[in-house]
């Protein structure tokens, strides 16, 4: 029976995380599926502007804008795609986009509500929330760091967020 299951599991395709893209940079990333794209433009003089593309279709909507950089992970089934927007040098913000519904989760708001106001935040001008990775298509790896008057050296920690709003600590 082992040998069966083994030989199962070696069958089914192990599903790719697919590399980070950063814009601005090239004009889309598409999904490991090749349903959707996200694509890039200039919105105005103050940044740029992400939109989803449905390759079948040609339909898009627009995802967010950004004025520094912005930077984009696909889940590695494609139903979800993850954002770090870096908005200016003292900040960045993470979101959650979903290519079959509209609106975002805003990741920073997942992690106050989960775990309440965290300490880090306090008195320090220069806080981050990046994504990392996906460890799974439902589970993204992100990062929280930064500095300021209550870290002048700094803090730097992981969380691993389940795709429904279950946040943790990460052990690694």
């Amino acid at each position: 029976m082992k040998t069966l299951a083994v030989l199962l599991l070696a069958a089914v395709p192990a599903l790719k995380v697919p590399d980070p893209v950063a814009f601005p940079g090239p004009a889309e990333a598409k999904d490991p599926t090749g349903r959707y794209a996200v694509v890039a433009s200039t919105a105005d003089a103050a940044g740029h502007a992400l939109s989803l593309r449905v390759e079948k279709s040609g339909a898009t909507r627009s995802l967010l804008t950004f004025g520094r950089s912005a930077r984009i992970f696909w889940a590695p089934d494609g139903n979800a795609v993850a954002v770090t927007d870096r908005r200016n040098g003292e900040t960045s913000k993470a979101f959650l986009f979903f290519p079959d519904r509209p609106g975002a989760v805003d990741l920073d708001a997942e992690l106050a509500k989960a775990l309440g106001p965290l300490p880090e935040r306090d008195r320090n001008g220069h806080v981050y929330l990046e994504v990392v990775r996906w460890l799974s298509a439902k589970t993204l790896r992100l990062r929280l760091h930064g500095y300021g008057t209550n870290d002048p050296e700094g803090f730097d920690e992981l969380f691993d967020y389940e795709l429904g709003g279950r946040f943790r600590r990460s052990a690694i």
